[in-house]
């Protein structure tokens, strides 16, 4: 089976992010087992190893192996993210910070939520996962006004709906030729 591992990113109290993450959720197919992944909770500190990730040395602290064992056990990925003052939250590029090669071709979709649509936040966000190898298959930015209230009621147009259905069955098509 499967596994899609969906990120939540968002740690702040009133966060819209946990309405976006069951409108992901609910596209995704079946036979899909999917983790959500709340940073919330997971709460990793600061990067605190000695070393880079990229330099493949095994992980120090158990906090740090925790997290490296969930994203590899992953066979895709979603990261959900808002888009604050035009970025992605600190807690996210800590948690992307604290891995190297568990990225390393996983196919994944973003999908951002804010203001114009996520339209800073994305691109950055591709251009992060890309450069540690994700197979980064495309994104879909969700407005504020067009596609949500910001007290998070989705009313999400059909254009970008049949977008996250098109990406989810792109990254779980890539997940089992990577398996297969």
């Amino acid at each position: 089976m499967t596994k899609l591992g969906i990120i939540l990113s968002s740690a702040r109290p009133n966060r819209v992010g946990e309405h976006v993450s069951r409108w992901v959720r609910d596209a995704v197919p079946t036979g899909v087992d999917v983790d959500l992944i709340d940073l919330r909770e997971v709460t990793l500190p600061a990067f605190d190893g000695t070393s880079s990730p990229k330099q493949g040395l095994p992980k120090e602290t158990d906090h740090a192996r925790a997290w490296g064992e969930r994203i590899d056990a992953l066979d895709a990925l979603v990261i959900l993210t808002p888009q604050y003052n035009g970025s992605y939250p600190g807690n996210l590029k800590n948690a992307i910070d604290f891995l190297y090669q568990e990225w390393s071709e996983l196919p994944t979709l973003l999908i951002g939520y804010g203001w114009g649509s996520a339209h800073e936040v994305l691109p950055a966000l591709e251009a992060l996962m890309t450069r540690l190898g994700a197979d980064v298959v495309g994104s879909v930015g969700l407005g504020f006004r067009e596609d949500m209230s910001v007290e998070g009621e989705l009313f999400v147009t059909e254009e970008k709906n049949t977008a996250l259905h098109e990406h989810l069955g792109t990254i779980t098509e890539r997940a089992l030729s990577k398996v297969g």
